[in-house]
């Protein structure tokens, strides 16, 4: 296994910021569930499913704490896992995204304006390329180590 040295030091910074933003995000779907739900979300609360929609969504704030932290200590902690995360995190939504797709697709579209859409596109964005320059720059590293090694 790797050090932590050999990989660039920026994964564990973006890592831990990306950490901290996961907890604010549990925070807004847990703490401020009723203020993200109607004007972040968009939800229509009026409804019968408006608690359906508090509980999915508070659900979800959970997995936030828990990525955060996650996030957190292994930029502290276990770099290498860090970066492998990273590109996890984004597959992970992809996978989850088209399995939502695929099942809500008989139902009617949805109303909501899901106003943080944004916020995750660049969130999985930042993933996307620092997975991809973290491997990009380690492969490099190790290969001008093995170059200079068998010289």
């Amino acid at each position: 296994m790797q050090s932590k040295h050999d990989l660039p030091k920026f994964v564990s910074i973006v890592a831990i910021v990306l950490g901290c933003i996961d907890l604010m995000r549990g925070f807004m779907h847990t703490i401020l569930l009723d203020f993200a739900a109607t004007n972040i979300a968009g939800f229509d609360l009026s409804t019968s499913q408006a608690g359906d929609f508090l509980q999915m969504m508070g659900a979800f704030g959970i997995s936030n704490y828990l990525t955060g932290a996650m996030l957190i200590l292994l930029g502290w902690k276990a770099r290498s896992l860090a970066l492998i995360m990273l590109g996890f995190i984004p597959v992970s939504y992809a996978i989850g995204i088209a399995g939502i797709k695929v099942n809500s697709a008989p139902y009617t579209p949805t109303q909501a304006a899901w106003g943080g859409t944004t916020f995750m596109l660049v969130y999985m964005a930042i993933c996307v390329v620092t997975f991809i320059t973290g491997v990009w720059i380690t492969w490099n590293r190790k290969k001008k180590e093995d170059a200079m090694g068998h010289a």
